[in-house]
């Protein structure tokens, strides 16, 4: 019995130290291997809780966008016009910023005309999230595609109502 509580604990031994040498190895052959999205980065941000979703699906009164680069804003005022933009939300987080990536508007959501929450909408190839602001604290989740589809056809006539005007 001893004999084979030894050859195990020997075996465990032996497969934590090769489990580590692996462990150099890759580590070595990472330094000079190009870099993969596949490599674990910390989250920043969590996603945007259920309840505070639930909060403004059920009082929200507007939601104003304001577009950084384009020559319109919008606004929704409709209870089922704020519903429905609200599922373009995703549950799943965004967890970080990627690189190159910047937000496309603002949209402010108004309770009886408060803002209560913000979002910066980022609307780009990779790109194509929400980074909510409640308070003092940050949120994070990914477009739904019907948000995409959303945005895509929001900027497309907001673009050709403005050359239209100038012609």
């Amino acid at each position: 019995m001893r004999h084979i509580l030894a050859i195990s604990l020997l075996l465990s031994l032996l497969s934590c130290k090769n489990d580590a040498n692996k462990t150099t190895a890759n580590n070595n052959n990472a330094s000079t291997a190009t870099p993969t999205t596949s490599t674990p980065v910390t989250p920043e941000y969590e996603v945007l809780p259920n309840d505070v979703l639930m909060e403004y699906w059920n009082k929200c009164t507007l939601i104003d966008y304001i577009f950084h680069d384009l020559p319109f804003s919008m606004n929704q005022s409709e209870q089922a016009s704020i519903r429905t933009n609200l599922t373009y939300i995703d549950g799943n987080v965004q967890p970080n910023i990627p690189a190159g990536c910047k937000a496309l508007a603002r949209q402010f959501y108004q309770i009886d005309g408060e803002i209560l929450m913000e979002a910066d909408v980022y609307f780009s190839p990779g790109c194509e999230f929400y980074i909510f602001y409640v308070g003092d604290k940050k949120y994070a989740n990914k477009m739904a595609q019907t948000g995409k589809e959303f945005f895509r056809t929001m900027i497309s006539k907001g673009v050709n109502a403005q050359k239209q005007m100038t012609q």
